[in-house]
């Protein structure tokens, strides 16, 4: 089975080339190697260069790991603990909306004339 080609919005894919690209220079300061970081994160060197190159065929999950443990900041805060807080408000919003408007099926459109 072949592969699907992504086609990213524009502001998804300059997102993925800020997100390589800090993934990059933060790799570089640290003096890995590809494949050194790959190691460091469970991915091979491949998908690391394509993480820097803002390649949107990898995992969602492979790329926010990578991007952690090179000590990239994920959305632009730089504490991990920061970061739990802003999880756990997001989710604590997300309750106070009813579920019959989160779980909403959009009735089908009938053809029947």
């Amino acid at each position: 089975m072949t592969r699907r080609t992504i086609a990213l919005v524009d502001q998804a894919a300059d997102a993925a080339r800020i997100l390589g690209t800090q993934v990059r220079i933060a790799r570089q300061k640290q003096g890995w190697t590809a494949v050194q970081l790959g190691e460091r994160s469970g991915v091979s060197e491949r998908t690391v260069l394509q993480i820097e190159s803002g390649s949107p065929s990898v995992s969602l999950g492979n790329a926010l790991n990578v991007a952690a443990v090179v000590g990239v900041p994920l959305f632009d805060i730089t504490d991990p603990r920061t970061l739990s807080r802003v999880r756990v408000s997001i989710e604590q919003a997300l309750t106070l909306i009813p579920s019959n408007v989160r779980n909403r099926k959009e009735p089908g459109v009938s053809t029947d004339f």
